[in-house]
């Protein structure tokens, strides 16, 4: 199944981008031009250009010129080499092998539908200012930018590593970098405001902004919603993940309506969900558990975690210590860490899975034992640890059986 990135144009307007990878190239969908000479067409179609990239969830991505710029730098064209699900694609379904670069595409296309729906729905006034709704749209864009190679089985290997904080240092750099006019706008206009409001989305915490919100705080409801996690996250990635997986029927993913039919709080504090979609939500929550106990901790990933993990720690722990504003960092990504282990035992495991056999509970000791224990809450508890809020008949708010509980996973492995 092809991963996205695939770009629609004319092959006579080709032109490399500054991918790391020379075989994955970016072909600009570029306006007509009239006879000029080829120098001059080209400097006019570098500062209107719009590419159009094929995703295999939304069919087709617009990318303005300044997102554009973000996409083809090189920090952001690195998540093309960072799997999505880390070692899944290894030991569960070898389809499952997206990167995080296609779900930071995704998110971002998610937050523009998010956010034009919610002002559809509630026509709330004051509107918000363009560029804090660039900066919604770029922190959805760079919100995983800061991940380590196997995305979360990174900070596994180092628990000090945290990737919102390292996609801080991301985000100076790109907007550093930055030529696009209205990229350089964000980064210094406002003594810095646009920057500051990305990261502080990134996050999910308006405590370290310098300015206040002036009635538009529901932003911080989209990219990273601390509040009752809802957000454009979660709705590309578990719509995306399962498209790979295929765990779950259309049925059980009916949820896009929690976040189409939203609305902005008439206070402007939040963003407020419909009565008649609380057993969406519901569902949503039950989606995320259900590929949770399936495939992302699924015991024979988190066994292979562990062996991955212990494999990086024992052979190469002078990576631990490098960040993105390290110049090693654009090449710290799955590739390389892949080819580190190749001559080392652990690779085996990572190459033939079947190798990693499940023991019953009484041989769970030695040396070549691994024991998986995870405890994963129900989709209900996970539901009532968030503060929502809710509009219109309460009387449409739908009944259902939260009948999954929470998942105790407790096996043992042996390496043969």
């Amino acid at each position: 199944m092809p991963t996205a990135g695939a770009i629609i144009c004319s092959p006579a307007q080709r032109r490399p981008s500054p991918s790391l990878d020379p075989e994955n190239t970016k072909l600009p969908l570029l306006h007509q031009q009239q006879q000029q000479p080829q120098h001059v067409q080209q400097q006019q179609a570098e500062a209107h250009q719009t590419m159009l990239i094929e995703d295999e969830v939304y069919g087709v991505i617009e990318v303005p010129s300044h997102i554009r710029e973000i996409v083809e730098h090189p920090i952001f064209q690195r998540l093309k080499h960072v799997h999505q699900l880390g070692l899944l694609p290894w030991c569960l379904d070898k389809e499952a092998n997206h990167k995080r670069y296609d779900h930071c595409l995704g998110a971002y296309r998610s937050a523009q539908d998010h956010l034009r729906a919610i002002e559809r729905n509630s026509h709330y006034e004051p509107k918000l200012p363009d560029w804090c709704r660039q900066a919604v749209e770029i922190a959805a864009l760079l919100h995983d930018v800061g991940h380590g190679p196997m995305s979360h089985a990174w900070e596994l290997v180092n628990p000090q590593f945290d990737h919102e904080e390292n996609a801080m240092a991301c985000v100076d750099i790109i907007f550093n970098d930055a030529l696009n006019q209205e990229l350089v706008s964000l980064r210094d206009d406002g003594s810095g405001r646009g920057v500051q409001l990305i990261k502080a989305l990134i996050i999910g915490c308006s405590d370290s902004l310098s300015f206040p919100m002036m009635g538009h705080n529901y932003i911080f409801d989209i990219v990273h919603n601390r509040r009752c996690g809802l957000d454009v996250d979660k709705w590309d990635y578990l719509r995306r993940d399962n498209k790979r997986l295929k765990i779950l029927s259309s049925a059980e993913m009916n949820f896009d309506d929690v976040f189409l039919q939203a609305r902005i709080s008439p206070d402007g504090q939040r963003i407020e969900y419909r009565y008649q979609d609380y057993h969406r939500i519901y569902r949503l929550f039950e989606a995320r558990f259900r590929l949770h106990v399936a495939a992302y901790q699924c015991p024979i990933t988190c066994a292979l975690d562990a062996i991955f993990v212990n494999a990086v720690q024992r052979l190469a722990p002078e990576l631990l210590n490098i960040r993105s504003e390290d110049p090693d960092w654009l090449q710290l990504h799955d590739d390389h860490i892949l080819q580190l282990m190749e001559m080392d035992p652990a690779s085996r495991y990572i190459k033939e899975p079947q190798r990693i056999v499940e023991v019953s509970g009484d041989d769970c000791s030695g040396s070549n034992i691994i024991r998986v224990h995870r405890n994963i809450p129900g989709p209900w508890d996970a539901m009532q640890s968030g503060a929502f809020a809710f509009f219109g008949n309460e009387r449409k708010k739908r009944t259902f059986n939260p009948w999954l509980s929470s998942t105790i996973i407790d096996r043992c492995y042996k390496l043969e």
